[in-house]
């Protein structure tokens, strides 16, 4: 690597650093802010930018071979499908709580008397 490719490449860091930052504070900002349903979408949206980021640069997806890739998306798609096979149970739960059950006393065994 010559000296301007590492020039190159230590910016790409920067920015990338920089830009990690902005979406934090973004996000910390969006914490604090009253957005109604906004809010959950905009968290998404700051947590896939960030999540891309990393994605493309620091685990170098972009260049990756074609293994590395389905790998991947395999592993996105399982990720995908646990969290619907979540929000289909949490969706189709009873929204009533238990009956209470008072507690009851046991009784000692017979050798204990």
């Amino acid at each position: 690597m010559n000296d301007t490719q590492f020039r190159r490449h230590a910016l790409k860091l920067l920015l990338a650093w920089l830009a990690l930052l902005a979406l934090m504070f973004a996000s910390l900002g969006s914490a604090y802010l009253s957005l109604g349903v906004g809010n959950p979408i905009a968290a998404l949206a700051i947590a896939l930018l960030k999540s891309a980021i990393v994605v493309l640069l620091f685990m170098g997806l972009a260049s990756a071979g074609v293994t590395v890739r389905i790998v991947a998306a395999t592993a996105l798609c399982t990720l995908l499908l646990l969290a619907a096979l979540s929000g289909v149970d949490y969706a189709t739960r009873p929204d009533e709580p238990a009956a209470y059950q008072a507690p009851g006393q046991l009784e000692a065994p017979a050798s204990h008397r």
